[in-house]
């Protein structure tokens, strides 16, 4: 072969070994990766080809045969042979999790076979040392400098480096580094060079393979730079090696000349060559197995460095890199949507890739700076109840990952302050608070962020609701789990930390939600930040924030939810601490659970609008009751609503209380104390109403004693609460007085029909006050009110729209004529409840049902073991049954009826046998749609009650539980539903369920003997009964899930199921009501089964002979039948937002597949003007430890004292130097508790901006 044909093939090797280690044969194609994107277009135009034939001008002339590309080079000539030792890849996951402040519970390992051709192990060029071949002749030098000898090598002489346009060379000596490089040298020296053949380099490092390049940390007291870039070799592997020099000037100049480079190759290629596709794959797949909702959502990406700690030891791993460079593991950081991960890929293939993940809410701390040379940072995850773990990486691509992970923060955690996410999170010196547009979204971003906590915490779904008909709405409301298993601790907090600073709530509700467990539970693993500051920057003292940091997490996240909403008017606790488990709570740890604390704290300061304290079913202690004494007793705690009913209050407690209630008489507007086992003189309850502006609810019932000589309210107090809606004085007798003081209030209170001649406004709270607001309630109950009586109140009652009247347990006997003419004649309340009322004459109790009859006002009607005294196996009377017949035939204004019974061991209250029959009324009855008829014994007369519920078209809803009802019954009932294609509600709970089968089981056994052959008949006999059982419950849940898709599917109607608004508690309004177009929803998934459902329906001709042992005859639905859906009478919903909306019904947002990627081309990444610059050694171009990085916050502002920095540092970060002004802040801050003058509070988004329900978002242009 000769010399010319040797050069041209021996060019065309070199050029095609460089090409597969260029950024053009990137493994990781231009959509894999929104952290490593490139634009085929782009990446063609981009001059690289221009680049490699520039400095591939000349092809060396070395001979074939030269040593292979993956190891270093050793100098001496090409050919000649250096044997190196062999050492095994070094994993390094297990160090880390040393080096961390916990060792991981276990990493997990993906790994996966690839079978593509470019995976495979191959040498550079084909057999020829690519080292060799470029002509370094024509390479522009940039800088070059001597390296330090390795002092661990015996006999080593000083290296020399050579930075040009697109390589880093280490040269064995000056002396061959002007051989290669002559352009560096003097013009003799060059000329002499030009005849020496060039020596082999000793290391040759791409600058755009280049993954880090950072000032190292080593013993040595030398100044390095540690170079960390992509192996020639292998597609997973990362070399690395340090280079040091004798003074920081020359590392400075050199570190300099590097992230010039660096910059340059950014702009010339897209950083699409450092992240392997066979890596890339199985992360994506490791992201899809922990994040299976996000599948769409595409991670982002990066090359990272995992860095050591420096190592005293002398033949430590760092020096041996000093030597030689070998193919190590590889690191990646990947931000999936809730979680980030960091991945090690091993050399060798297949690719191995191990990794750990954290949750993106759980990052504690995040330190690095904004300087182009310093690329190191450091993440800290830390889990609730678990140490820290800290991850000390490097990249090229840092500040990407800077910003990545803000705009993640913010994403998840919307609602947040910008300005407290940047001191206490994001601590990076010289960066200014950046400007990142954020998706905005419903409900203050809830779900969002509560997802996020949930995956982070490695916890199970929760179940919630958001609730607009109550007080102060929107309201998010935790409910329990349909499983009845109780929610964790970390559920708990999720769901807590998820609500802090989210204005959109104006309450918020934990009632029924066990939170006992969570009262004395602390956090030691590390500190745990307790909000000193609220969106609007008012900022708490030290000696403010001291009781609650030194509280339990349930202290300090109830001080959140209090203090950093500022919109939080209310916090439902309601059956929190019940006092079974608060007595096994003190039994086990020997204290009280007081967690009123943080909100009572807040209140007495001034500091919360969270004034509604309702606690209704907690076991209050002594600590809790002092607490709550002392606060009503401060001018600062302005309560509105104290709701402490059956608390387990004493005598003493609740005297103390209303004695200090007096203090609130300016702002207390509910109060109720009902149900607890003390008692208080009405005397002090009277003289209390006389000290209170503006009650609008209060609930005496079961606390009052004792008489006092004049009205317990009189009406000159009564006149005064112009906003009144509910009093309810049951269970006390109450005098002549304070009844014709409330007949008076009644008859001559304004209505809002009324005009209205003037509007006061009270001062206090700056709340418009209606002259002409309506009553709601008034409960008598046990009271001794006659008869008469009663009908003085209905006809005071009379113009009052929506006013319920309780008058339960009263002796209305007495009186009754004057009673049943006010019921006929007036129109009365709209709901009357007379529950438990005992008729000795059967002729006043039909002239009761005739006046109800007759009434045309009443559509709630409850009469719950009210009756004639029923006389042992007696039948119901004649009379009876035709007044309550008549009564469901004629009555045309009662929807809600309850006439269920009550029995009792000392107290009856049913009908008579065989009062059934009166329900043959409801066939022809048009306007009742809610009936509950329970404890009636109404299995004898089941076949009256079929015929009724095949018969009536208005009913929804029949709850006829408790009825001593069999399987037979149960099959009658089923049958009788069927036929029914407007009742959407029967409930059929599990312990009805229970009773029946009860009942079945006791009727075998009385059957059965006692033989062995008697029991196993039995026990075949209960199999089949209870397979039999089992299907007829099916067949009525199956109807009513047909009746309820035939109203919704294929049509604009809705149903209801929240508590009516004419009505109290346990009534569902069951209304159809117009889809709200904003929150559409496709039509519901029919199954099978509910397909078949809707495609059938009893033939009519079978009505009259139901036959019990074989199924019905069905026929199709014809179209007329199917239409009459469209003439029912619709409800729309006066607001345009659901009543509730559940969680599952709240979507997540997938429009944004990337909502945390960052282009390497934007502006946000530029050095900001008067931001550190390479020579700023007051930005730290000094070799800062790790411990200096930890300790310290880098970040320009000034967090108040209490954050605790390590002694020696200020906030800065900078040590003693310059840390009178942040003291200066500090003292400020620390002195006063409002606005901390350090922090910038100006707008943190940009673009365009809507509201949602009163919350600012912010939607990307």
């Amino acid at each position: 072969m000769d010399l010319l044909k040797w050069k041209r093939q021996s060019s065309t090797q070199s050029l095609q070994g460089l090409t597969l280690d260029s950024p053009l044969t990137s493994s990781s194609p231009a959509a894999s990766s929104p952290a490593s994107s490139i634009h085929e277009n782009s990446l063609r135009n981009s001059g690289f080809f221009t680049t490699v034939k520039r400095s591939l001008s000349r092809a060396s002339t070395s001979p074939p045969g030269s040593g292979d590309a993956s190891s270093a080079g050793a100098p001496g000539s090409p050919g000649r042979k250096i044997l190196h030792k062999q050492r095994g890849s070094f994993s390094s996951f297990d160090s880390m999790q040393r080096r961390s402040s916990v060792t991981s519970e276990g990493y997990s390992r993906v790994s996966r076979t690839y079978s593509m051709s470019f995976s495979s192990t191959r040498s550079s060029t084909n057999g020829i040392e690519w080292k060799t071949a470029i002509d370094w002749k024509t390479q522009q030098v940039e800088a070059h400098c001597p390296v330090e000898a390795d002092p661990q090598v015996l006999r080593s002489k000083p290296a020399y480096m050579v930075i040009t346009q697109d390589y880093i060379v280490k040269m064995k000596s000056k002396a061959e580094a002007l051989t290669t490089f002559p352009q560096i040298s003097s013009g003799l020296e060059r000329e002499n060079n030009n005849a020496v053949p060039s020596p082999e380099p000793l290391l040759v490092i791409p600058i755009h393979m280049v993954v880090s390049a950072f000032l190292a940390e080593s013993s040595r007291p030398s100044f390095g730079i540690e170079i960390w870039w992509k192996s020639s070799s292998s597609r997973a592997a990362h070399n690395s090696t340090q280079l040091f020099f004798s003074l920081p000037q020359e590392r400075a100049d050199q570190m300099e000349k590097i992230v010039q480079q660096l910059k340059a190759k950014n702009t010339e290629f897209p950083d699409a060559s450092l992240v392997p596709l066979e890596v890339e794959a199985q992360i994506l797949q490791i992201i899809t197995e922990e994040e299976p909702g996000f599948t769409t959502c595409k991670p982002e990406i990066f090359p990272v460095v995992r860095r050591t700690p420096v190592r005293e030891d002398v033949l430590s791993t760092k020096l041996e890199k000093t030597r030689r460079a070998q193919d190590g593991a590889s690191w990646y950081l990947a931000l999936g949507r809730n979680k980030c991960y960091i991945a090690e890929a091993g050399p060798g293939l297949p690719v191995d890739v191990r990794y750990q993940s954290f949750g993106l809410v759980n990052l504690e701390t995040f330190r690095a700076k904004w300087n182009l040379h310093e690329e190191r940072f450091v993440l800290s995850f830390r889990e609730p109840f678990k140490p820290a773990v800290t991850l000390e990486l490097a990249s090229r691509y840092y500040r990407q990952i800077v910003i990545t992970f803000m705009k993640a923060d913010r994403f998840l955690k919307p609602c947040w302050p910008t300005s407290l996410q940047t001191v206490e999170v994001f601590r990076i010196s010289g960066l200014a608070d950046p400007q990142l547009l954020i998706p905005g979204d419903n409900y203050g971003g809830l779900k969002r962020t509560l997802d996020a906590f949930l995956s982070a915490y490695n916890c199970t779904t929760v179940e919630w609701e958001i609730n607009w008909r109550t007080a102060f709405a929107p309201e998010f409301r935790l409910l329990p789990l349909k499983s009845g298993v109780a929610y964790t601790n970390l559920q708990i907090l999720a769901v807590m930390r998820s609500l802090r600073y989210n204005d959109y709530f104006n309450s918020i509700s934990f009632s029924g939600i066990d939170l006992t467990n969570l009262w004395d539970k602390s956090d030691f693993h590390g500190r745990t930040p307790v909000p000193y500051m609220n969106r609007s920057g008012l900022s708490l003292s030290e000696v403010e924030l001291g009781p609650v940091r030194f509280g339990s997490l349930l202290h300090q996240e109830l001080h959140a939810l209090a203090f950093c909403s500022e919109t939080v008017r209310q916090i439902d606790l309601t059956n929190c601490f019940p006092e079974n488990s608060v007595r096994q709570e003190m039994a086990a740890s020997g204290k009280w659970p007081a967690f009123l604390f943080p909100i009572l704290n807040l209140l007495e300061l001034g500091l919360t609008k969270c004034n509604h304290l309702l606690l209704s079913g907690n076991y209050l202690r002594a600590p809790d009751v002092e607490s709550l004494i002392e606060a009503l007793m401060s001018e600062q705690a302005e309560v509105q609503a104290l709701d402490i009913s059956n608390c387990c209050l004493s005598d003493l407690a609740l005297r103390d209380i209303f004695e200090v209630l007096f203090q609130q008489g300016r702002s207390l507007q509910n109060l109720d104390v009902s149900g607890n086992r003390g008692r208080v003189p009405a005397s002090v309850v009277a003289s209390l109403s006389e000290i209170i502006l503006d009650l609008r609810k209060v609930n005496l019932s079961g606390v009052l004693m004792g008489d006092i000589p004049g009205p317990l309210l009189s009406f000159e107090t009564l006149s005064r609460f112009e906003n009144l809606e509910e009093l309810d004085l049951s269970n006390y007798k109450v005098n002549d007085a304070t009844l014709y003081a409330l007949e008076y209030f009644l008859s001559q209170k304004l209505l809002p029909s009324e005009p209205q001649h003037h509007t006061q406004t009270n001062s206090h709270n700056q709340t418009p006050v209606s002259p002409a607001s309506t009553l709601r309630k008034i409960a008598l109950n046990n009271c001794g009110i006659n008869g008469r009586e009663a009908a003085r109140l209905i006809r005071a009652l009379g113009q009052h729209t929506s006013a319920h009247l309780h008058i339960s347990g009263n002796p209305m006997e007495d009186g009754i004529d004057d009673l049943c003419q006010a019921i006929s004649l007036t129109p009365g309340p709209v709901g009357l409840h007379m529950d438990m009322v005992e008729f000795r004459d059967e002729y006043n109790f039909v002239a009761l049902m005739k006046a109800l009859t007759a009434n045309k006002k009443n559509s709630f009607l409850s009469m719950a073991g009210t009756g004639p005294t029923p006389s042992a196996n007696a039948p119901c009377a004649t009379e009876v049954c035709e007044a309550l017949e008549g009564f469901f035939a004629g009555n045309n204004s009662v929807k809600y009826l309850d006439l269920s019974g009550y029995s009792g061991k000392l107290d009856e209250g049913q009908l008579g046998k065989g009062s059934a029959r009166s329900l043959r009324g409801l066939a022809s009855n048009t306007t009742l749609t809610h009936l509950r008829i329970r404890n009636q014994n109404l299995h004898d007369d089941v076949g009256t009650l079929g015929s009724v519920i095949r018969q009536n078209t208005t009913l929804r809803m029949v709850d006829c539980q408790d009825n001593n009802w069999n399987l037979t019954s149960i099959q009658f009932l089923a049958k009788s539903l069927k036929l029914n294609k407007r009742i959407i509600e029967f409930p059929f709970e599990q312990t009805e369920h229970d009773r029946v089968w009860q009942r079945v089981v006791g009727d075998i056994r009385r059957q059965s003997g006692s033989s062995k052959t008697a029991l196993a008949t039995q026990h075949e006999q209960e199999i089949v009964l209870w397979g039999a059982l089992q299907k007829q419950v099916k067949e009525l849940t199956d109807t009513i899930q047909r009746n309820r898709l035939a109203l919704e599917f294929n049509s604009s109607f809705s149903i209801g199921f929240e508590e009516s608004l004419e009505t109290e508690t346990g009534w569902p309004s069951l209304e159809l009501k117009l889809t709200n177009t904003n929150q559409s929803r496709p039509p519901p998934h029919l199954s099978a089964t509910n397909q078949k459902l809707l495609q059938v329906t009893p033939s009519p001709n079978r009505l009259l002979d139901l036959d019990l042992d074989s199924d019905l005859i069905t026929t199709p639905v014809d179209a007329s039948a199917r239409d009459k859906q469209r003439e029912m009478r619709v409800h729309e919903v006066p607001s345009t937002a659901p009543v509730r909306v559940r969680s599952e019904a709240v979507e997540v947002e997938e429009d944004d597949a990337a909502p945390y990627h960052v282009d390497g081309d934007e502006e946000l990444l530029e050095t900001p003007l008067g931001g550190s610059g390479l020579h700023d050694d007051d930005a730290g171009w000094i070799t800062p430890t790790t411990s200096e990085i930890l300790a310290g916050p880098a970040t320009p502002r000034t967090p108040p004292p209490m954050l605790g920095f390590p002694d020696g540092m200020d906030a800065d970060g900078l040590g003693k130097e310059g840390s009178a002004q942040a003291s200066a802040r500090c003292s400020a801050a620390a002195s006063s508790p409002r606005v901390v003058p350090a922090f910038d509070m100006g707008p943190y988004f940009v673009g365009s901006r809507y509201r949602i329900g009163g919350l600012e978002a912010h939607m990307e242009e």
